[in-house]
């Protein structure tokens, strides 16, 4: 169960910082072009922090920083179910998909969305089906990595880099974690 009071501070303080980072960006709307949407979940789900990642719908980004434009009046609004939906329509290696969640929480007088994308082992996420937009070039490409390193995403016309994808099969295979973690991990495992 997501804490609304923590989730607020958090997304408040992420806000005031006045920057992005590896593991939360900033949206003023949902995104009309679905290849964009599933790119910035994808490459969030695949974080190099290792930890939940944060996509936040109704924040504006200024020259001088981030103003709180709120989702009450996006037309892309999307809900959790819808979501959930789109994810279930895509062709992910092995059918594992993100784990999602989203929060709507109050900041001043504005509704702002955080799309919670997970932190699970299942690294790394990515499509075995060309991803198109009509009268795009943009494409999701197959069995590319896209990733979030600091601030940015990975092009979507490129793949990670070697390391980077690297530290997303060794936290597939629990090789990061130390031993006795591991093997606790086996032992409640055993069928695996």
């Amino acid at each position: 169960m997501i804490d609304k009071e923590k989730l607020e501070r958090t997304i408040s303080e992420l806000i005031a910082s006045n920057i992005e980072g590896e593991y939360w960006d900033f949206k003023e709307m949902y995104s009309i072009k679905n290849v964009d949407f599933l790119h910035d979940i994808i490459c969030m789900a695949n974080n190099l922090a290792n930890r939940d990642a944060y996509l936040v719908y109704g924040v504006k980004q200024l020259s001088s920083g981030f103003e709180i434009v709120g989702v009450e009046n996006d037309a892309n609004r999307k809900n959790l179910n819808e979501i959930r939906q789109f994810l279930k329509s895509k062709k992910f290696v092995s059918g594992i998909k993100p784990e999602i969640s989203l929060e709507t929480i109050k900041i001043g007088k504005h509704d702002i969305d955080v799309l919670i994308v997970k932190n699970t082992r299942f690294t790394p996420y990515y499509l075995t089906e060309s991803i198109k937009e009509s009268g795009s070039t943009k494409e999701l490409r197959p069995f590319h990595i896209y990733t979030r390193v600091n601030d940015t995403n990975t092009d979507i016309n490129s793949s990670a880099d070697v390391n980077h994808v690297e530290f997303l099969w060794k936290k597939r295979f629990g090789i990061d974690r130390a031993a006795s973690v591991r093997m606790e991990q086996l032992l409640i495992e055993q069928e695996n």
